[in-house]
């Protein structure tokens, strides 16, 4: 039965010094992993008084932190992430991001150990204890991966933004939010225009009218006047078409500036969930460079005793030297996506922003596709921009019984083109809604399968830690299957990234083009 224990995480440094003076007990029968990972260390867990100390500076690498130790000041720096602690050997002290903060260090063989529970309240790891297997397993807190670090490296120079301060500087600079504010102001005036010019041509329509019975009363020809008055029904008419598109148009205001912003938003979901894609890649292929450089000095030596062939040798290298492009390629992307997002936001190109968009991986389960359609035909922006189109031609329609020129048959057109338009609108809406749903569907599926994947991998990588214990592998071959986890979860974030972008659109499917 597992007892899991909120739990943090400190490193365990190699310190020259004696045994401790005080009693401990090694007790063999108690292991530890990272992440159900196991470590290539002769360490293992230490009980002291009844409380388990670990080698932390293993489970601190395996975890990607770096652990840096001053021989001079006899000093231990560990990063991870956003955390920085500072241990101080001569007087078992440590610090954590600047602060003094209690931790029961202690020094036994040569190595500083620290408390599982003490690092758990400190820190906020997870660790889970395995009282059948007597296995203390430490996972992060804070992730869902083992190795993969998904947290982009923040400097002192780094302007951080939340997502709302990202999203307010993108509206600030986008043009066409600009145009729709300034067309409110034109929209108010042109209508106040328009509505003095039909006061004049209903004042004028009284004016022809008397003529026209004076005409008929001198019994003179009407047909002038007749003309006249046509004329200014007809202008009042084009008028009136003018104010009800106006007024069409001065309602739809909101919409259409409700989809700008909404193509703001996940124009900048997308620009982040690029760059974090990258860095990602970035990061495996940086150790995939690594172990290939170890895997080329092996090759090297094995060439000049003769166990390995040249053609072996310059496969090799010709794999390192396209590993090396591609990193410098990923780089340059990298840096063009960045300035991108930057001018997404109105910055510097070169200003250097970290926007924390913390995505919640939404649940679809028990969803009903058809209700979400039936809502979106009649509410999303796109549907009720067609539908003021639609308005307008009805109401062209509806006033053109007065009309006795040749663009009555226009106006019919009109209206049957928005009329179609507006059928065609809403059925590209559905199979954009279906399709998207369709696809966020496998994607959970295939998530599910990468999931297994990463199980697998680490399966992988503890029978290569057994046989390298057993002397029947090398640690070349324990690194292989470390950086086969690295893919697997990375592979999973990968799609993870894809899922939370379809779902992002899928909510706000009048944006998908397709």
């Amino acid at each position: 039965m597992k007892k899991r224990i909120s739990c943090l995480l400190l490193c365990a440094l190699t310190a020259a010094s004696g045994v401790p003076a005080y009693a401990l007990t090694q007790e063999s029968n108690v292991t530890f992993t990272v992440g159900g990972m196991k470590l290539i260390s002769d360490k293992s867990a230490v009980n002291i008084d009844g409380k388990n100390y670990l080698p932390l500076r293993a489970i601190f690498e395996m975890l990607g932190g770096e652990v840096d130790w001053n021989s001079d000041k006899n000093e231990a720096k560990v990063d991870l992430d956003t955390t920085r602690i500072i241990i101080d050997a001569n007087e078992m002290k440590a610090t954590l991001n600047g602060e003094e903060t209690d931790l029961d260090i202690q020094r036994i063989n040569g190595s500083i150990y620290l408390p599982v529970r003490l690092l758990g309240e400190t820190l906020g790891f997870n660790v889970n204890w395995d009282a059948e297997t007597r296995n203390i397993d430490i996972t992060r807190g804070d992730s869902d991966y083992i190795i993969l670090d998904t947290k982009a490296y923040i400097d002192e120079d780094t302007k951080i933004l939340t997502f709302e301060e990202a999203k307010e500087l993108a509206e600030k600079k986008n043009s066409n939010l600009k145009n729709i504010n300034d067309s409110i102001d034109y929209i108010k005036d042109t209508r106040d225009n328009l509505g003095q010019t039909l006061v004049s041509l209903d004042s004028a329509y009284g004016t022809i009218s008397s003529m026209l019975i004076t005409t008929i009363e001198q019994a003179g020809s009407a047909l002038d006047v007749q003309m006249q008055l046509q004329q200014n029904i007809e202008s009042s008419i084009t008028v009136a078409r003018n104010m009800k598109k106006l007024d069409v148009t001065s309602s739809l205001t909101s919409v259409n500036e409700q989809l700008v912003k909404d193509g703001i938003e996940i124009t900048l979901i997308s620009q982040i969930n690029a760059i974090k894609g990258s860095e990602i890649q970035l990061q495996l292929l940086e150790q995939s460079i690594a172990l290939g450089e170890e895997n080329l000095e092996n090759l090297r030596l094995k060439n000049e005793l003769g166990y390995a062939s040249d053609v072996e040798l310059k496969k090799a290298e010709l794999k390192q030297e396209e590993d090396e492009k591609n990193r410098t390629l990923l780089e340059e992307s990298l840096k063009n996506q960045k300035e991108i997002l930057n001018n997404t936001l109105g910055l510097d190109a070169n200003e250097k922003v970290y926007v924390i968009y913390d995505a919640r991986v939404k649940d679809y389960d028990g969803f009903n596709v058809e209700t979400f359609i039936s809502k979106q035909k009649i509410t999303a922006p796109s549907i009720k921009v067609l539908q003021g189109n639609v308005d307008i031609a009805e109401y062209a329609q509806r006033t053109n019984t007065a009309l006795v020129n040749e663009s009555k048959k226009g106006v019919r057109n009109d209206y049957n083109t928005a009329a179609r338009a507006l059928e065609d609108g809403r059925d590209t809406l559905e199979k954009n809604i279906r399709s998207t749903y369709h696809n966020i569907q496998q994607l959970a599926l295939k998530d599910k399968q990468l999931k297994l994947d990463v199980e697998q991998a680490v399966t992988d990588y503890n029978s290569a830690v057994s046989s390298y214990n057993a002397g029947m592998a090398t640690e070349f071959q324990v690194k292989q299957a470390r950086l086969g986890v690295l893919n697997a979860e990375k592979a999973v974030e990968d799609n993870k990234l894809n899922y939370i972008m379809l779902t992002e659109t899928f909510e706000k499917p009048y944006l998908i083009q397709k």
